[in-house]
């Protein structure tokens, strides 16, 4: 029994990465909540502050996360999967998860400086075309990934595996990896 939610750590590195993914749709739905708050209240310090909030998130945790699968996790995977049918349907989703990464970046380019707007208290519509396509690429690429990779990575991955990956992550960060 978890009583107090507390998010996995670098020692649990896949705990850590679908933590994440949560994080994510947490911040999606500020953002899609802010979107028509604006619209419908325009920017007060409330606003201000969720604004903030969504792109302290994109802009460092985002970021950091779609390192961990394409610099450490998946090539990681890619090298242990053994079994060539699972190997081969592993890439295939890889490349898609990539072209994913490659429209999100794309994507929050354009909700970025609005974003940036109405952090600093400027009035600015979030356009609904662009949000939209944000949040409709996370709906599908989150479950692709929490409905294959942990599976893959708890058959293929070693505890040394594990302790590497969570290491990676921990440096990225500029964080001590837990004694």
């Amino acid at each position: 029994m978890n009583l107090f939610d507390t998010p996995a750590g670098f020692d649990d590195p896949l705990g850590m990465w679908i933590g994440c993914h949560r994080r994510i749709e947490k911040q999606l739905k500020t953002l899609q909540r802010l979107a028509d708050y604006v619209d419908d209240h325009g920017v007060d310090p409330e606003a201000t502050t969720a604004a903030q909030s969504v792109l302290r998130y994109f802009e460092r945790s985002g970021p950091h996360h779609h390192e961990d699968e394409e610099k450490d996790l998946f090539p990681l995977l890619d090298a242990r999967i053994s079994v060539p049918e699972e190997l081969s349907a592993f890439r295939s989703l890889r490349a898609r998860l990539a072209k994913d990464h490659e429209a999100m970046a794309a994507t929050w380019a354009r909700l970025r400086k609005p974003l940036q707007s109405i952090a600093e208290g400027i009035a600015k519509p979030i356009p609904k075309a662009d949000l939209l396509a944000f949040c409709s690429i996370y709906a599908g690429h989150i479950p692709a990934e929490d409905g294959s990779i942990p599976a893959l990575a708890k058959r293929y991955l070693s505890a040394q595996d594990l302790e590497n990956l969570g290491r990676s992550m921990a440096e990225r960060r500029g964080v001590g990896f837990p004694a």
